[in-house]
């Protein structure tokens, strides 16, 4: 992946709700980037914190003890093992940063979710 990426580009052409995409990788990290909107399942990583930076739209993620409400260009890390339950408004697009392989469920869910498609 050393070609040089738009994100708006990238994430015009994705149409899939809550699926990230790889679009960048630095060391053993994958950035990945999705559009996001309604409830997304509760979950929680285990072995690792979970990076969001809010690129368009709200984000809310419920937390046991509260919500954060992030807008454009705020960022929020959710630390490993607490459950978080990330909830979007319409037109929302997010970029996380996470060790390579980490599945979006969670690790409790490995079987339900995805550690993200692969650009180009």
């Amino acid at each position: 992946m050393s070609d040089k990426r738009n994100i708006d580009t990238v994430m015009d052409a994705v149409d899939q709700k809550w699926m990230p995409h790889v679009l960048a990788e630095v060391n053993d990290y994958d950035v990945k980037v999705a559009n996001v909107e309604g409830d997304f399942p509760e979950h929680a990583h285990a072995d690792t914190d979970e990076f969001f930076l809010v690129l368009a739209g709200r984000l809310h993620l419920e937390l046991p003890d509260r919500t954060v409400a992030l807008g454009p260009h705020e960022v929020f890390t959710v630390p490993r093992g607490v459950p978080h339950r990330p909830r979007a408004e319409e037109g929302t697009r997010i970029l996380m940063f996470e060790p390579r392989g980490t599945v979006n469920t969670g690790d409790g869910n490995e079987g339900a979710g995805t550690t993200g498609v692969r650009l180009g």
